[in-house]
C-alpha cells in the first residue's frame, strides 16, 4: 500500500491509457473466443481418425477424436484466462501518484512483487513529453519522461492519457512545493 509522508496530498492519480489494455487483451481474448467456437463446432460434427493412423494402429478407433479435441482444447482456455487475469491486474497496479512533494511510481513486479519508486519536486530537471504514432495523436496519450538530479536519472510515465496536462500538473506542484521548501 502507499505510504504518503505528513502532509502529503494526492494531485493526480494516473495509469496507462485504456486502449494500451484493450490492445494487450485483444489477441488473447480473440484466442480464447475461437477456441469456444472450435469447441462449439466439434461437439456437433462428426470426425473420425485418418485412414493411415487406423491401418497401423487399429486399436484408435476406440477413442473418438472429437472428444480429445475437444479435450486439448479446453485445456487451452484456463491457460488464456490466467494470461488475461495477468494483463488486467498488471494494468490497474502499476500508476503513478502526483502529490504536492514527489512523484511517485508504483509497478506490479510479480504477481506479488510491487515495488516503489519516487521522485521528490524538488529534484526534477526537466519534464519532457512524447506522443508518437497515429493512434497516440488520435487518442492523445504517450509518454512523459521526467529528468531528475540524482541517481534515479530519468523516471518514464509510459503510454498515459493527457501527457500535457500531468505535465502542468507535475510543474504546479513542483512550484508549489518550492515555495513551501523557502518558507521552511
Amino acid at each position: 500500500m502507499l505510504k504518503l509522508n505528513p502532509g502529503e496530498r494526492i494531485h493526480l492519480i494516473k495509469r496507462r491509457h485504456w486502449l494500451i489494455l484493450k490492445l494487450q487483451l485483444f489477441p488473447f481474448v480473440l484466442i480464447a473466443l475461437l477456441t469456444l467456437f472450435a469447441i462449439l463446432i466439434l461437439f456437433f460434427k462428426e470426425i473420425t481418425w485418418p485412414q493411415f493412423l487406423i491401418g497401423k494402429f487399429p486399436q484408435l478407433l476406440e477413442f473418438r477424436l472429437k472428444f480429445i479435441l475437444i479435450f486439448f482444447l479446453s485445456l487451452l482456455l484456463p491457460v488464456l484466462w490466467t494470461v488475461i487475469f495477468l494483463i488486467i491486474t498488471y494494468y490497474y497496479l502499476t500508476y503513478w501518484v502526483v502529490t504536492n512533494q514527489r512523484t511517485i511510481y508504483v509497478k506490479l513486479d510479480g504477481l506479488f512483487n510491487i515495488s516503489y519508486s519516487s521522485v521528490f519536486h524538488d529534484r526534477i530537471q526537466d519534464v519532457v513529453v512524447s506522443i508518437k504514432g497515429i493512434l497516440p495523436s488520435i487518442f492523445r496519450f504517450g509518454n512523459l519522461q521526467i529528468q531528475t538530479a540524482g541517481e534515479m536519472g530519468q523516471f518514464v510515465f509510459d503510454s498515459i492519457p493527457e501527457p500535457e496536462i500531468v505535465k502542468q500538473v507535475i510543474f504546479e506542484a513542483q512550484k508549489d512545493y518550492l515555495r513551501e521548501l523557502k518558507k521552511i
